[in-house]
């Protein structure tokens, strides 16, 4: 009774369950998994074959649910999935299994910077995640700051993104600032505190865009007098 060619995907780390559904198994017969990659044969029935420990077996005679379960997926089980009942000819259906990396992502770049006695509010945002996560826990450099006790630091947690907000930033605030969800890739800013106008990281950097665009206009002069 399941549909053939059934896709699903599951997040990296969290547990896949492959439903097969079978009506009317006779005494003889039975409902094996097999991983069609390498013909490894997972279980019969509710026996593991597996080495695997990470597998398991389920069979309500309600439903005639034949579920494998497969915990701390990893995304070298990705692949397709057969559930066969061993009749003549035997009948299978196949189930292909995507593994998912979630990520997590720093809204405005790897470098920001921000002025002296101003706020600011690092946006971290989850990408391609199947479930959300337990926790978003940010630091700066090694210290966890969500329960700190400095009252200038706030951190709100939003099912799909977290917040964490400084008001009248100083030098102490600058540093490595790192977004680390329960179940997905951590990702990582560092943020500058300014106390001048203009930071001569910017400077430099406004100065090698100019130094840049004056190159390439030279060089397609050059070209363009080549081609005449």
């Amino acid at each position: 009774m399941t549909g053939n060619n059934t896709v699903i995907n599951v997040q990296l780390g969290t547990t896949a369950a492959l439903r097969c559904q079978v009506f009317d198994v006779a005494e003889h017969e039975t409902v094996s998994w097999i991983r069609r990659k390498d013909h490894h044969l997972i279980t019969v029935g509710d026996k593991i074959y597996s080495n695997d420990e990470r597998f398991q077996v389920t069979h309500s005679d309600h439903t005639q649910d034949w579920t494998l379960h497969l915990h701390y997926a990893q995304l070298h089980d990705a692949g397709v999935y057969e559930c066969q009942l061993s009749a003549h000819p035997p009948i299978g259906v196949f189930t292909s299994l995507n593994i998912i990396a979630a990520v997590a992502e720093i809204v405005g770049g790897s470098e920001i910077y921000v002025q002296s006695g101003s706020s600011v509010q690092l946006t971290c945002t989850l990408k391609h995640f199947t479930e959300p996560p337990t926790y978003i826990f940010w630091y700066h450099a090694h210290h966890m700051v969500n329960y700190d006790d400095n009252a200038r630091i706030t951190v709100v947690n939003g099912p799909e993104q977290s917040a964490l907000r400084i008001s009248q930033v100083t030098k102490g605030d600058s540093g490595n600032y790192t977004c680390m969800p329960s179940n997905a890739r951590p990702a990582s800013v560092s943020l500058h505190i300014i106390t001048g106008e203009t930071p001569a990281a910017m400077q430099k950097a406004s100065a090698n865009e100019v130094q840049c665009h004056l190159i390439m206009a030279l060089l397609s002069s050059l070209v363009a007098l080549i081609t005449v």
